[in-house]
């Protein structure tokens, strides 16, 4: 059960036990006064207590005095502060508010709504009442309305004192926060236990600084890895402790680095520096360290008793890139295939990222622990390509190994087998594999026996079978096999979208493996990448930038740099419309006036179709000419379900 406690001035007292009789939380009501205020909200603290209730300016006291546990105000409200005033006018008319930073709020509220201005003493601690007192006493001031510590000093100087009181509602809110504070405390210390139990049981070394530079986490892998008491260097400036790390640099820059080797205390330590951000501000930085010998042991460890065969996939759905309705379409085609056991046919011109897909769909799926074996059926022999997929008996042919041979299907027994190209498969091959498929068993060549298997079929091609039936180039009764669940990549000419966000993230990998500072597109280069085809898709892309962040000489790239150069739009996308993308911008084919666009047209909508009209298509001179962001036109498109027209 939350324990909460409540220091309150004496005249107070039966209104919070009237307050605290409306809860079943254990709440404790003591008098006490600014002067003992913080040895009481000690003593709280030390018998468990979760969170202290208290008002003006001991509550301000007691928030800046070093507590472990939060502390609560109680709000001074405009109606207390009207009562206030008008007891003390029965009093006299040289009137006096003095108020904590806590109370101006309430008091100006009601200046603001009576226009009743009266002087205001701004004080910090209970030494600032006393003088303030003491300074307003000379200049004719009677009366002085304040908090409960005024009642202390005002008689003092011949000043009648009005404390301010608080009303029973005010009490039950304030209960009612420190409930919620209370609760939230406690969840942030189990997630702080959480985190420190992980932290401390990781077999990575953990180093963690703030924005400063200070040391103030150094888990127990760490103190054993580099031989350094943490408790020692917690406090300490990282550049004073391990200068090795270059965790100072994160924290200027905000780029973090990924699996550095670095000499560390005359050790190989495999290094990972990540800045943490908070709205783009780097707040805290973190260093991962793992020891090279222990990584190298592993690894050898690991494909002795898993990877023997090094059939396994490596790619997820998280590593299909793309904001395009396309690319998310096919994701989510992609991960309802996963959830069945059915053939896959992908389809997709080269370098869409069909062994990518096939990879993902068999990680999200039921059969993600067992082997994925990829094949490319265009890359190998016919003869050798036969032995491969199925295998062969013990001297069934000259050169055969005297053991015989499994196959590529009796590897993925219990997982997935891509096959890559599936349309250079001759006739023959294309008949043994109708057969797999229909009898869920292999048999070796040169053998007589037969073997169960339990396989996932994938294929990609990057051709349309189909038309390949039809062309009597492929077996129709195969075909239908394969076809079962299909998925088209789209190229990247067909999903523009995607180029922008590409390019930023291929710059930023290669400004990673390439060590070199990243760069920029101005918006006529973008757009100009937008409007190439592609051939090569998304790999002719990643080739592109590597190319471009290794060749150029300025951060920032423009059209010139790039055009007729590395690339060459010459028809885009095979429309008649020749794109200026000289010196000058596409204007609008009727001169008006950009600014008239959304009056001119009756709805937005309409607008925006007329706009994309008179651009040709091109976003970026299409949101210029509308006079809002690329990102604004995007998200409206999306709204009107719009496409470009191109």
């Amino acid at each position: 059960m939350v324990k909460i406690a409540i220091i309150i001035p004496r005249d107070l007292v039966k209104v919070a036990e009237s307050a605290a009789s409306d809860f079943e939380e254990s709440i404790h009501i003591i008098e006490g006064s600014m002067e003992r205020g913080l040895d009481l909200a000690k003593e709280y603290e030390a018998n468990g207590y979760d969170v202290i209730i208290a008002r003006g300016g001991t509550q301000l006291l007691l928030k800046n005095g070093g507590l472990s546990i939060p502390t609560v105000p109680i709000p001074i409200t405009v109606i207390d502060i009207f009562n206030a005033i008008k007891e003390a006018e029965k009093v006299g008319d040289n009137i006096a508010i003095i108020a904590f930073n806590n109370m101006l709020t309430a008091i100006e509220s009601f200046i603001k709504v009576t226009g009743i201005k009266y002087q205001i003493i701004q004080v910090a601690d209970e030494k600032d009442v006393k003088e303030k007192i003491s300074e307003i006493a000379s200049k004719g001031i009677n009366v002085v309305i304040g908090g409960g510590v005024v009642a202390r000093y005002g008689p003092k100087y011949d000043i009648k004192p009005i404390v301010i009181n608080t009303g029973r509602e005010a009490i039950i809110s304030a209960i009612e926060e420190a409930k919620r504070v209370a609760i939230a405390t406690r969840e942030e210390k189990k997630r702080g236990e959480r985190f420190r139990t992980i932290v401390e049981n990781s077999k990575d070394g953990i180093i963690s600084v703030d924005k400063n530079g200070y040391v103030n986490i150094f888990n127990s892998t760490a103190e054993k890895l580099l031989k350094i008491n943490g408790k020692e260097a917690i406090g300490k400036h990282i550049d004073n402790v391990l200068p090795q790390l270059e965790l100072t640099d994160i924290l200027y820059s905000g780029i973090g680095e990924m699996e550095v080797i670095k000499n560390i205390q005359e050790n190989k330590i495999m290094v990972s520096n990540i800045p943490i951000k908070i709205n783009d501000e780097v707040v805290d930085a973190i260093s991962m360290l793992q020891d090279v010998n222990r990584i190298q042991m592993m690894e050898e460890k690991i494909r002795r008793e898993i990877y023997t065969t090094g059939l396994y996939a490596k790619y997820t759905f998280e590593d299909i890139l793309g904001v395009s309705k396309e690319s998310k379409e096919s994701i989510r085609i992609g991960k309802e295939y996963a959830k069945v056991n059915s053939t896959v046919l992908i389809e997709g011109e080269t370098g869409t990222g069909k062994e990518v897909m096939a990879q993902s769909i068999h990680n999200y799926s039921n059969q993600a622990e067992g082997p994925f074996v990829a094949v490319n059926c265009a890359a190998l022999p016919e003869n050798l390509l036969e032995s491969e997929l199925f295998g062969y008996a013990p001297g069934s042919f000259t050169g055969a190994d005297k053991k015989g041979k499994r196959g590529l299907f009796e590897l993925a027994h219990r997982g997935t087998i891509f096959l890559d190209e599936i349309c250079g498969l001759n006739p023959s091959i294309q008949g043994r594999l109708l057969r797999v498929l229909q009898e869920k068993q292999v048999m070796r060549i040169g053998d007589n026996k037969v073997i169960p298997i339990e396989v996932r079929v994938i294929t990609a091609t990057n051709r349309n079978l189909h038309n390949l039936v039809i062309e009597r180039k492929f077996r129709e009764d195969l075909f239908y096999r394969l076809n079962v669940l299909k998925i088209v990549i789209p190229p990247l000419r067909k999903r523009y979208e995607d180029i922008p966000y590409l390019v930023e993230h291929f710059i930023q990998y290669y400004s990673l493996k390439l060590g070199k500072s990243a760069i920029t597109l101005s918006e006529e280069a973008m757009e100009y990448l937008s409007l190439y085809n592609w051939p090569g898709n998304v790999r002719e892309l990643k080739n592109f930038v590597e190319r471009l962040m290794v060749v150029a000489k300025h951060s920032h790239i423009e059209l010139s740099d790039i055009k007729d150069k590395f690339i060459v739009v010459d028809s885009v996308r095979n429309d008649p419309i020749a794109y200026q993308l000289d010196n000058q911008r596409i204007h609008n084919k009727n001169n008006i006036k950009t600014e008239d666009y959304m009056t001119l047209y009756s709805s937005e909508k309409e607008a925006i179709i007329n706009a994309l009209e008179d651009n040709m298509g091109v976003i970026n001179f299409t949101a210029k000419a509308l006079g809002i962001s690329r990102t604004t036109l995007w998200r409206k498109m999306k709204k009107y379900d719009l496409d470009v027209l191109r």
